[in-house]
């Protein structure tokens, strides 16, 4: 059984009962959150853990989970039902600006409101990959020496485990993810779950020196596309890769890869609700063909087909 934990509930209903001890619960959520915010009492929303199951593995240099940040929550929530068949639910039943993205029922995801002066406001659209690491103060701190810039400072986020945001020398967002319960079990290819993540970036030589510094990863050359492109390996298994973009962007940025049975079908779908194909599927190789879009929101989207994947 999954327990969601809300945060700003608790918090809440604490604060007015300190305050009122007749206040009757039949007033419900919204008073009581009305009251808490008057008696200066701190609110957050609770995020869920990575994981459900808690067995406390630690896979560092993993992609353990993905953040959407979308100005239309409910509109690209729609798109990628449609394209992969994911779901969506209220993250905390206190605000409808965090959504957690599921898929066969187990959480993969969240998507964040931004714009209109939301808490999310100031992290522009797009996807960020968190990182499982050790420990989220010292990645963080050994990231900014090697010329990352801060985006948000390591914190505690209950349940959720110590984490940090930063932005690689080259522009590329991610999150830096201790978490307290493990991270989730390594599983075989399965239909709409994420393989890992692929860096498109100007300079690979420096990304690649930079997250091996990061993750201590290893890496090898190979080629994609007739370019040289990088594996990120941890434990001796893939978690991602860095290549130089097909396409002309101003900086790095990381893209979600996910498992499909039929890559062309997916493309299909993502034309017909509004994606743009950014290029068409090429052959991967050992790990099948791949293609990358664009959401309508305007963040990219990976997609690998995985010949016999689950279902």
């Amino acid at each position: 059984m999954t327990i969601t934990y809300y945060e700003t509930r608790r918090a809440a209903t604490a604060c007015v009962a300190d305050r009122n001890h007749s206040l009757a619960s039949s007033l419900g959520l919204l008073l009581l959150l009305s009251l808490a915010a008057v008696s200066g009492c701190s609110t957050r929303i609770g995020l869920p853990t990575v994981t459900s199951d808690a067995g406390h593995l630690e896979y560092p240099g993993k992609f353990v989970w993905f953040d959407l940040y979308a100005s239309d929550i409910d509109a690209v929530a729609r798109f990628y039902e449609r394209v992969l068949g994911w779901s969506v639910e209220r993250t905390d039943q206190g605000t409808p600006t965090v959504k957690t993205i599921l898929n066969k029922g187990r959480r993969i995801g969240s998507i964040f409101l931004v714009g209109g002066g939301r808490q999310w406001d100031g992290r522009e659209a797009g996807w960020v990959p968190c990182l499982s690491v050790s420990n989220a103060d010292a990645a963080y701190a050994r990231a900014l020496r090697a010329g990352a810039q801060p985006v948000a400072p390591p914190m505690e986020r209950p349940f959720r485990g110590r984490m940090a945001e930063i932005r690689d020398p080259q522009g590329a967002r991610a999150t830096l993810l201790a978490s307290p319960v493990g991270d989730p079990r390594d599983r075989g290819p399965e239909e709409g779950f994420f393989l890992g993540a692929e860096l498109w970036a100007p300079d690979v030589a420096s990304a690649e020196l930079f997250y091996s510094g990061l993750a201590g990863y290893e890496t090898r050359r190979a080629s994609l596309r007739g370019a040289p492109r990088v594996m990120l390996l941890a434990g001796n298994k893939p978690r991602g890769g860095i290549s130089v973009s097909p396409v002309v962007m101003e900086e790095a940025v990381w893209i979600p890869m996910v498992a499909v049975r039929d890559v062309s079908a997916v493309l299909k779908r993502v034309e017909a609700y509004g994606g743009i194909v950014l290029h068409g599927f090429v052959p991967g190789g050992k790990t099948g063909p791949e293609a990358v879009f664009r959401d309508p929101a305007g963040s990219l989207m990976g997609v690998r087909g995985v010949i016999g994947t689950e279902g």
